[in-house]
């Protein structure tokens, strides 16, 4: 799927790559919005524990700041680039991850969390297989 504009050669991109940049970028704003919760909820934290609050503002500081992150990933995914897919693959591997810990911990959120890792694995395997995987290697960033 190689169109000919002038004297170089631009690559379209497959639609599963597109639906998988749409999932990155929201899973980037909900984890930005998440962030932003967690540094508000440190005012629901008794005043006495400034230790816990301290920590509540770190947690949500470092979650907005992975958001910031997936958004860049998302980015370099949409233009072709390399290693923006190894990197978004680790990010979503955690994620994943995260999810599989947190089902077990938590058995009660077992739809929410089997939802998250078929979706991150769903994701995983579409950037490394089929037309994605060809149109990666056809680009040059």
């Amino acid at each position: 799927m190689a169109a000919m504009t002038g004297d170089a050669a631009t690559v379209t991109r497959p639609p599963e790559l597109t639906v998988v940049v749409v999932l990155t970028y929201i899973s980037a704003i909900a984890s930005i919005v998440v962030g932003v919760l967690l540094i508000l909820a440190r005012y629901t934290v008794p005043e006495s524990d400034a230790t816990a609050r301290t920590v509540v503002t770190i947690a949500g500081a470092v979650v907005v700041l992975i958001g910031f992150m997936i958004v860049s990933v998302a980015s370099g995914i949409a233009r072709g680039d390399r290693k923006a897919r190894v990197l978004a693959t680790v990010l979503i591997g955690l994620a994943a991850l995260v999810s599989l810990v947190s089902l077990v911990l938590n058995p009660d959120d077992l739809w929410t969390q089997l939802i998250g890792v078929l979706i991150n694995g769903g994701v995983i395997v579409v950037l490394w297989t089929g037309r994605v995987r060809r149109f990666f290697a056809r680009t040059s960033v």
